[in-house]
This record gives structure tokens, C-alpha cells and sequence, in this order.
């Protein structure tokens, strides 16, 4: 596939582009290093610009696994030298609503301003649109924190929050007026999935929050989950200590099986996205393995001044296995082949 599509990009642009001493120099990109994608003209607009079409295949994923492919995509496109356009529109997401929200039907702009000041009606009329595979550009690894440059070239120059999404953030902003330590706590169904991390206990999340707490002379605790139960478990142990946002929660549901709001897919979004921004405003957080911390501590540009990290090890391949697997591991010691209960602290 990747050879057709240069061999006819090397046809289509052989025509436009005046040859400058060797074929590669020939075009706007290099077209050697052209990552996996399709092309397609689809009208006489904008000859002299290629539009790079960022989407995400059979319907995403997790909020923030979908950030975290628009930031890889927008660094291909910037490297490139395409001009990039992301479209949750024709090509959902799990966050996708059957009616506009804030009068736009693409998902990524619910949220976030457009990459780029082309619409994507205008994109769709033009001769040169490269759309990307649809798939996560494994090459550049998952956990964006450590992709170099990512931040600072790619993040600060495309990723602004709607206006209504700063709002939202500035409802808590006042809660932040003392040591207030961050807590991801993610259950439900990442204890159940294929080949993701293993979420932390209730034991051992409780263990490392009563160390922190003495250790960094910590005032409030900011809990981010989206089970019920463990928010519970929080109010419970530590009282007034404890704040949090009114994201949606449930006991051991699936909250993405569930209807029961208006644009509910949407505020979910919002939900993750608002606990997230928060979460990278904390002195430190302690956690397990997630996108949603791992873009918490994207954001905050290693100004933490802690990260307790919980490793308890990967779930099984085999889907059938990987559903009781937890819950099996969970009862064992480490060294009888429990979970892997390390700590690792930065």
C-alpha cells in the first residue's frame, strides 16, 4: 500500500512541482520518509497546500489515548510540512453525540480549537489531502512524556481549550490554595482488559497516600476516579481533606454502557479532560498506569514535585483470561505470582 501511494504521489506531483536538481527535492514533503496513509484529490482548491487528515479507526479509544494520537499525527504533519486538520466529524469517536455540541459535530472541537484555520468542507474541496492511517504511530511510543519535543514544539503550538472548557476549569482553580496531592485512581474496567497495565489495590493506594501525606506535609487531596466506590474509600479514610469534581460515577458500571444524561459521551469528555488539567495543577501525584495520568503529567512539564508510580504488571493477551486474571493475582503474594507491587518514585 505504502508504495502505490508513493508512486502516485510522485505522478500527481511531478506535474505541479518543478524538479530542483534530484527527484526528492521534487515535492513539499519527503516522500521517502512518508509515514502509512492514504491520498485522495478531491477537488482544484489549494493546489499549492497538502492537508494531512488526522482520525482515529474503529471509533477511538479512551479519551485521552485519542489525545495522545492527535499529538503523535500533528508531529508527523509538522515534520512533513503538511498542514493539519483532525476529523472526529465523519470518522467518530466513543465521545461522538448525534446533534451538535457547542455548535460543532466533530468531537475533538467539543473540546479543543481547531489545529489549523482550514474547515474541514474547504479540506474536502481540495487537490492534496493525505488522511493518516487511523491507527496510533506506534514508532514514537505510547507514553507521550517521553516522545522529545512533543511539549514544546507540538503541544504549545496546537492544543488550545475551548473557551467553555477554561470555564469549567476555573470553577475549581480556588481549591488549589494550598499542598494538595493528586490521586488517579482507575478501576473498573481496566482490571478486565487485554494487555493493559493492572490498576493499584485499594490497599496499596491507601499505603502510599498515608506516606505522602507525612512526607510532603500535603493539606488536600484531589481524587480523580471514576468508580464510586473508591471516592468512598477516600471520604471515608481522609474527611475533609478530600475534594474532587462532579464527573460522572458510578459502583463497578461501565459508565460508557450507561445513557443517562443529555450528551452524556460528550460530558464524559469533559469530565476526564477537566480531572486531567486539574490533576497536572497538584504538588504531586500518585498513581497507576493510564493515559490520563500520563497526560496529567504531560502537561505539567515535570514541575511535579513527586510521582508515586504503581507498577503491578500486564494483563494477559487472551481475553477470557485477562477478565479474572486481577482478580486472581490480587489474592496471591507478589512472589507467588500476585500482582508485581513496585513503587516507583521520581
Amino acid at each position: 500500500m505504502k508504495r502505490h501511494i508513493k508512486k502516485y504521489l510522485k505522478r500527481h506531483f511531478e506535474s505541479d512541482f518543478a524538479l530542483k536538481g534530484s527527484s526528492r527535492e521534487a515535492f513539499p514533503f519527503d516522500i521517502i520518509r512518508l509515514p502509512n496513509g492514504y491520498f485522495k484529490s478531491f477537488g482544484r482548491k489549494n493546489r499549492d497546500k497538502i492537508f494531512y487528515v488526522i482520525w482515529r479507526n474503529h471509533m477511538g479509544s479512551g479519551f485521552f489515548s485519542n489525545v495522545s494520537q492527535v499529538l503523535c499525527h500533528l508531529k508527523i504533519a509538522d515534520i512533513a510540512g503538511m498542514i493539519p486538520v483532525v476529523d472526529f466529524k465523519n470518522f467518530k469517536t466513543l465521545y461522538n453525540e448525534n446533534m451538535a455540541v457547542h455548535n460543532t459535530d466533530n468531537a475533538w472541537e467539543y473540546y479543543f480549537k481547531p489545529v489549523s484555520s482550514f474547515h474541514l468542507d474547504e479540506v474536502y474541496e481540495s487537490q492534496n489531502v493525505f488522511f493518516c492511517s487511523g491507527e496510533y504511530p506506534t514508532a514514537m511510543g505510547y507514553n507521550i512524556t517521553k516522545i522529545n519535543g512533543l511539549y514544546e514544539e507540538i503541544y504549545r503550538k496546537y492544543i488550545f481549550l475551548q473557551n467553555h472548557v477554561e470555564e469549567h476549569l476555573k470553577d475549581y482553580l480556588d481549591k488549589f490554595d494550598s499542598r494538595v496531592l493528586g490521586i488517579h485512581f482507575r478501576g473498573q474496567e481496566q482490571k478486565l482488559a487485554a494487555r493493559h497495565s493492572f490498576p493499584p489495590t485499594e490497599k496499596q493506594m491507601i499505603k502510599y497516600t498515608d506516606e505522602i501525606i507525612e512526607k510532603y506535609n500535603i493539606e488536600k487531596i484531589f481524587v480523580v476516579t471514576e468508580e464510586q466506590g473508591y471516592l468512598d474509600l477516600f471520604i471515608g479514610r481522609y474527611g475533609e481533606k478530600v475534594f474532587y469534581t462532579d464527573s460522572y460515577r458510578t459502583y463497578q458500571v461501565n459508565a460508557y454502557n450507561l445513557s443517562p444524561r443529555e450528551k452524556h459521551r460528550y460530558l464524559l469528555g469533559l469530565n476526564i479532560l477537566i480531572d486531567a488539567y486539574l490533576l497536572s495543577m497538584c504538588n504531586g501525584i500518585l498513581c497507576g498506569d493510564s493515559n490520563v495520568s500520563e497526560f496529567a503529567r504531560f502537561v505539567n512539564n515535570k514541575r511535579f514535585d513527586f510521582i508515586y508510580y504503581i507498577d503491578n504488571g500486564v494483563n494477559s493477551s487472551n481475553p477470557l483470561i485477562a477478565r479474572y486474571l486481577y482478580g486472581v493475582k490480587k489474592r496471591l503474594p507478589s512472589n507467588f505470582g500476585g500482582l508485581l507491587n513496585r513503587i516507583m518514585i521520581s
